[in-house]
C-alpha cells in the first residue's frame, strides 16, 4: 500500500519541530537563486539586441516545461514523499543553473548556436524539475491544522518577498565581476537548499493530494466553468498574467536599448553593465512588492469584499499606466519615467494578484476549490507561455513603435481586464457569496499566487 493510500492520520497540534523554519530557509534560498538569474537571462542570448523572440522563448520554454512537470512532481510527492521529490527538484534547478553558468563562460569559446542551445536546455531542465514551491506548499498543508496553516503559508510569502529582493541585488554585484557568476551562484544556492532539505526537513506524516492535479481532466474542471463569475475571473487572470509577462520578458532588452547601457563596450563588458543595471531595477520592483504585499494590501482590504473588488479593478489600471510609461520611455529615456513605470507595475500586480485569488475562493463552491485553483494556476502557466511568444513577435513589429509593440498589446489587454472586472463587480455583488473557503485550500492558493507573481 502506498503512502497516499494509507488511512488518514489525525494531524498533530503543531508541525514537527523545526520543520517550518527549515521550509522557510529552503524556500528563501530557492527564491534568491531564481531572483538572481531572472533579470540576467536575456543577456545569455548572444544576439539579444536583434533577436527578441530568442530572448522571450527562454521564458516560454521554462513555463511550458513547468506546466508539464508540476503535476508529475506533485503526484510523485503524494506517492513517495515530499522530502525526496523536493530534493530532486532542487538538484534539477542546480543542474539548470550550472548550464547557464557554463553557457556564459567565455573560456569554452562556444559558438553562438551552442551557447543558445545550452541556455534553452538549462531552462528545460529547471522547468521540468521546478516544483520546489508547490511541493513546499503541499508539505505545509500536510503538517499544519486549521489553526496554524495560514501562518505556515505566510512563511512562503515572506520568503518570496525577501528572496526576490536579495536575489537581484546579489546578481547586480556578481555580474559586474563575471557574467557567468550569477549562474554558478544560483546553482550553489540550490545545492545548499537540497542539502538542507536532506539534513533538516523531516518527512510529513500524511500526504494530502496536491491541488494541481485537480484540473487535468475535463470531467473535473468542466463543472467549475458553469458559474459565469468564476469563468470570467479565470479569463481576467489569464489575460492579466499574459500581459504582465509580456513586459517582464522584454524589460531587460528594452531598457538596455533605451538607455544605451554599455554602448560602445565589448560584448562581455556590455553584458556586465546591462545585466547589473537590469538587476538593480528588479531590486527596486522587489522592494515595492514587499511593501505592498507585506502590509499595505491588508489595510486596504479590511473593509471586506467590496474593497477587494476595488483593488482587483485598480490593479490592472495601474499596470496599464505602467505600460504607457514604458511606451513614453522610448521617446523620453529618463530615470524618473522608469521609476514611475516600475512603481505602477509592481503596485498594480501586487493589488490584483492576491485579490483575484481571494475572490475566486469566495465565489466558487468550497467543494470545487481544488479544481478551481488547479485550473487557475494551470491557466496562469499557459499565459506565461503565450505572453513571452507574443512579446517576442511584437517587439520589432514596426520601426515607428521603437520596440514598444508588446507594451501596446499588453496595455490594451489590461484595460480590457480592468473594464471586465468593473462590469462583473456590479453583477457579482448581487450574487450569493459561497461559504468561506476551506482553510486547507485558500492559504495554498494565496501562496501559489505569490509564486506566479515572480515566475
Amino acid at each position: 500500500m502506498s503512502k497516499s493510500d494509507s488511512p488518514a492520520l489525525p494531524l498533530q497540534n503543531a508541525p514537527p519541530k523545526g520543520s517550518l523554519g527549515a521550509i522557510f530557509l529552503i524556500i528563501l534560498v530557492d527564491f534568491m537563486g531564481f531572483g538572481l538569474i531572472i533579470p540576467l537571462l536575456p543577456f545569455f542570448v548572444p544576439d539579444y539586441e536583434t533577436q527578441a523572440l530568442k530572448v522571450t522563448l527562454i521564458f516560454a520554454i521554462f513555463s511550458i516545461c513547468q506546466f508539464i512537470g508540476a503535476p508529475i512532481l506533485g503526484a510523485l510527492s503524494d506517492r513517495y514523499g515530499r522530502r525526496p521529490v523536493l530534493i530532486l527538484s532542487q538538484v534539477g534547478s542546480a543542474a539548470g543553473y550550472i548550464l547557464l553558468g557554463v553557457a556564459a563562460t567565455d573560456f569554452f569559446h562556444w559558438s553562438d548556436t551552442t551557447r543558445l542551445g545550452l541556455v534553452y536546455l538549462s531552462r528545460v531542465i529547471d522547468g521540468f524539475t521546478g516544483g520546489n514551491v508547490s511541493i513546499a506548499q503541499a508539505y505545509i498543508s500536510d503538517v499544519t491544522d486549521e489553526k496554524n496553516r495560514s501562518k505556515g503559508m505566510g512563511l512562503i510569502g515572506a520568503a518570496f518577498g525577501i528572496g526576490f529582493s536579495l536575489g537581484p541585488a546579489l546578481g547586480f554585484l556578481l555580474v559586474r565581476i563575471d557574467p557567468a557568476l550569477p549562474g554558478y551562484a544560483a546553482a550553489a544556492l540550490a545545492t545548499w537548499a537540497a542539502l538542507q532539505t536532506w539534513a533538516r526537513l523531516p518527512e510529513s506524516p500524511i500526504h494530502k493530494p496536491t491541488e494541481v492535479q485537480h484540473w487535468l481532466h475535463p470531467r473535473t474542471f468542466a463543472p467549475v466553468l458553469k458559474k459565469p463569475i468564476v469563468r470570467q475571473l479565470l479569463v481576467i487572470s489569464f489575460v492579466s498574467m499574459a500581459a504582465f509577462v509580456m513586459m517582464e520578458a522584454t524589460c531587460a532588452i528594452f531598457l538596455t536599448d533605451v538607455f544605451k547601457w554599455g554602448a560602445g563596450l565589448p560584448d562581455e563588458a556590455k553584458r556586465k553593465v546591462a545585466g547589473a543595471n537590469t538587476g538593480l531595477f528588479f531590486v527596486y520592483a522587489g522592494v515595492i512588492i514587499i511593501i505592498v504585499q507585506g502590509g499595505l494590501i491588508r489595510r486596504l482590504t479590511k473593509k471586506g469584499i467590496a474593497a477587494e473588488w476595488r483593488l482587483a479593478t485598480i490593479g490592472p489600471v495601474l499596470v496599464t499606466i505602467g505600460m504607457a510609461l514604458f511606451i513614453y520611455l522610448a521617446w523620453l529615456p529618463a530615470m524618473w519615467v522608469l521609476a514611475l513605470a516600475g512603481l505602477a507595475n509592481a503596485t498594480g500586480r501586487s493589488f490584483q494578484g492576491p485579490t483575484l485569488s481571494s475572490l475566486l475562493s469566495k465565489y466558487s463552491d468550497p467543494r470545487q476549490q481544488g479544481a478551481v485553483f488547479g485550473l487557475y494556476h494551470g491557466l496562469s502557466s499557459l499565459a506565461r507561455v503565450a505572453g513571452p511568444i507574443i512579446a517576442g513577435l511584437a517587439y520589432h513589429m514596426h520601426p515607428s513603435l521603437r520596440e514598444t509593440g508588446q507594451f501596446w498589446i499588453a496595455g490594451a489587454g489590461l484595460m480590457l481586464a480592468a473594464g471586465w472586472t468593473a462590469i462583473i463587480q456590479k453583477r457579482a455583488m448581487r450574487e450569493p457569496i459561497a461559504p468561506a473557503a476551506s482553510p486547507v485550500i485558500q492559504p495554498e492558493a494565496t501562496a501559489q499566487a505569490a509564486r506566479a507573481e515572480m515566475d
